[in-house]
């Protein structure tokens, strides 16, 4: 069955999967989308810093909650089909435009739900505010879902260059809508509005820069194109998106908890982004692009992956390390409880950029069910740990779910191997020197630390800062020379591949 009306369209995108330059177009891509990471990461932690002095755990916890509905509402809709759209090898205008309605139908009607449920979920939770506040920002999944099929085609075109430059310009425009109402009084609205702010923005920005329009038609047999690797991966992006271990600390541990979880999330959530994100499309449509060219995505896999550790890993390791001293500084005393968690969840971003590509491997040859069987697998795991260790208090959950997550990492290591056709010691000796290098600096970053223990703790948390980053390259560049200039050979010889 069809249904057509008038075609609009300026100049049309580009459908085609990148087959030459890929190398150099990575590489500008990683660059790129690492402004694109950097702007909202920087911005929002600005954003973050100012709230956390103004908001209490409680206030915190709220907004947190009411995300985590409209998040819900974002990880049921069928956002997969984006993926499917760039991991395809060859799309049509009738896919864009089944795909198009497809998600923003399905987000008007997600949309509707919570409206009728926030009055029944701020009953139930003692918090008349949520009645208001989750649909406001529930509102962001009809923007998202509209910004869907031309965020696909600007990363199925590697066009990473537009996708910092429309996230730079949404960041800037929820940050500064944030600070304003801030310092007006808003309190906690003001974090609503700046989450809604960046929907509507990015939305905006997606179809200027993809040069896209949809036309008034839907194809059901370009929908079935796309279904099967499409249904796997908008259960992929459900189970990744759905936030259910804060869902549920909310409701078992109430809006303080959830506050002090979410407080250590939402930085661990900030770096993260700042480190993955570079990658997470990148990879994705490079990888894409090299369906059987075993040789190329080999090598392009290992690289990712050992520059994604040597960044990652020295990060996470110092933020663990200068968390008690960082944390009542730059966000108040009141925030000290959340050093535990922030401490753990240090730990996870061990594995996120990691993870990060694994996904991008295992999904972008076509092998969406797999991933999602084995997130659906993790996600059962997580509520059953969020249920037997909510009431040992919000410090030993999140330890928990760290330790469930690096059990639950073992399995992916035996899918990226047998999609490689590496040994395991192969694919594990690639984050030697950055485990090495990460354990050496926090073992000297101690020792400063015990040295400083009567001082400032702003002198002390600089001069522990200075002297890991010291130690930390010092030993990257004494033991990975070789490996540095390998990358950058391969690099340069690729350029024009």
């Amino acid at each position: 069955m069809t249904i057509v009306a008038t075609a609009q369209a300026a100049a049309g995108p580009n459908l085609e999967h990148r087959k030459t330059g890929r190398a150099g177009a990575a590489m500008r891509g990683a660059f790129w989308s690492m402004v694109s990471s950097f702007a909202p990461a920087a911005f929002g932690m600005i954003v973050f810093m100012a709230s956390s002095r103004v908001l209490s755990p409680a206030e915190f916890g709220i907004v947190s909650f009411a995300a985590s509905i409209a998040t819900f509402g974002m990880a049921v809709a069928p956002a997969g089909f984006r993926d499917a759209l760039i991991q395809r090898d060859s799309i049509t205008e009738q896919h864009l435009n089944a795909v198009f309605w497809l998600c923003v139908v399905a987000a008007t009607v997600i949309f509707g739900v919570i409206v009728l449920a926030s009055g029944t979920i701020a009953e139930q939770m003692g918090e008349p505010e949520l009645r208001l506040l989750i649909p406001f920002i529930g509102l962001r999944v009809v923007f998202d879902m509209a910004a869907a099929v031309p965020n696909g085609l600007l990363v199925r075109a590697m066009s990473f260059r537009k996708i910092a430059t429309r996230t730079t310009i949404a960041s800037l425009v929820a940050a500064l809508t944030c600070l304003a109402l801030l310092w007006l009084g808003f309190g906690l609205w003001a974090l609503a509005f700046s989450q809604l702010a960046t929907s509507v923005v990015t939305c905006a920005g997606a179809l200027i820069a993809a040069r896209w329009r949809p036309a008034f038609q839907f194809h059901w047999g370009a929908l079935k194109d796309l279904r099967s690797f499409g249904l796997f991966a908008t259960g992929n992006h459900f189970i990744t998106t759905i936030s259910i271990d804060q869902i549920m600390i909310g409701v078992l541990l109430g809006p303080a908890g959830l506050g002090i979880y979410g407080f250590g999330r939402r930085i661990f959530q900030i770096l993260t982004d700042l480190i993955a994100g570079a990658l997470n499309l990148v990879s994705y449509s490079l990888l894409s692009s090299m369906q059987g060219e075993p040789d190329k995505l080999r090598e392009a896999y290992l690289f990712g992956t050992f520059a994604s550790s040597i960044i990652a890993f020295p990060v996470f390791g110092g933020l663990a390390l200068v968390a008690p001293d960082l944390i009542p500084l730059a966000f108040g005393s009141h925030w000290v409880e959340a050093v535990p968690v922030v401490q753990a969840l240090c730990a996870l971003g061990l594995l996120t950029a990691i993870g990060v590509l694994q996904s991008s491997l295992v999904k972008s040859q076509g092998q969406a069910d797999l991933w999602f069987y084995y997130i659906a697998g993790k996600q059962l795991v997580t509520i059953l740990y969020v249920y037997l260790f909510s009431s040992w208090g919000v410090s030993a959950l999140t330890n928990a779910l760290v330790l469930q997550n690096f059990l639950m990492w073992l399995p992916t290591v035996y899918m990226v191997v047998r999609l490689l056709g590496i040994s395991a010691w192969s694919y594990l000796a690639s984050f030697a020197l950055p485990v090495f290098a990460t354990a050496s600096m926090v073992g000297v970053g101690m020792v400063v630390q015990s040295q400083l223990v009567a001082v400032e703790p702003w002198l002390r948390l600089g001069g522990t800062i200075g002297i890991c980053a010291v130690t930390y390259a010092v030993i990257v560049l004494a033991l990975g020379r070789r490996r540095l200039v390998e990358i950058g050979a391969t690099l340069r010889r690729r350029r024009s591949v």
